[in-house]
């Protein structure tokens, strides 16, 4: 059976009210937890390059409630499967996007082979000074090849009210989005290097609840 790549985005926020703006240097500003993850796995969605059936995008509810949504998608994942949790993140860089939590050694490798000539820091653990707690933490209970891919914020605590996050790094999250997938497609469905794993069709599902959850 084929193994399947995940990419995970909370799609619920902890505001009540939300502000969302373009300022004039051109950055985003406002409540950006989690608009911009969703906005760049949806760019990468609506490039038409990752319409793979080994590929699942999942946008999770209840990631500010005990990661409700992930435990859900959880249930549904085999231990050979991979996961990319997408989130923002606060660490302070000059990169475009931040891979984190990625102790694993093939994940690594495999990251820094597709990434190639993308604008990002990888660390193995995560050292955002904001928050150390998110989906990933979830999926690493079951499965061993996940990592979080942050889109950096800055200007203030994104848990807790506006920031601000540069275009190009929802970009780059987009475009890293599509490299992984076609590098997980090319390398380990088509050579079909990895066996006895289970697969799922592609799509997006949206794991989210009818009642409770703030948009």
């Amino acid at each position: 059976m084929k193994p399947t790549l995940v990419i995970s985005c909370h799609a619920d926020t902890g505001f009540k009210t939300h502000q969302l703006s373009i300022d004039k240097s051109g950055s985003y500003f406002g409540h950006l937890d989690n608009f911009i993850g969703v906005h760049a796995v949806m760019q990468s969605y609506f490039s038409g390059k990752v319409n793979y059936e080994n590929v699942r995008i999942e946008l999770t509810y209840g990631e500010e409630r005990g990661m409700e949504g992930a435990y859900e998608v959880l249930k549904t994942l085999h231990k050979n499967d991979v996961v990319i949790v997408v989130d923002v993140t606060g660490i302070p860089t000059n990169k475009d996007i931040t891979i984190e939590k990625c102790s694993d050694k093939w994940m690594q490798n495999f990251i820094n082979k597709a990434l190639a000539g993308i604008s990002y820091d990888l660390y193995k653990d995560c050292p955002d000074p904001i928050a150390d707690e998110d989906e990933s933490d979830v999926y690493r209970e079951k499965l061993y090849k996940v990592c979080f891919l942050g889109i950096p914020c800055y200007d203030g605590d994104y848990n807790e009210g506006m920031v601000r996050a540069r275009p190009k790094s929802i970009k780059a999250a987009s475009q890293a989005l599509i490299r992984i997938i076609e590098a997980f497609n090319k390398r380990y469905i088509i050579a079909g290097n990895i066996k006895n794993s289970r697969g799922f069709l592609k799509g997006i599902d949206t794991h989210t609840e009818r009642e409770g959850d703030r948009y």
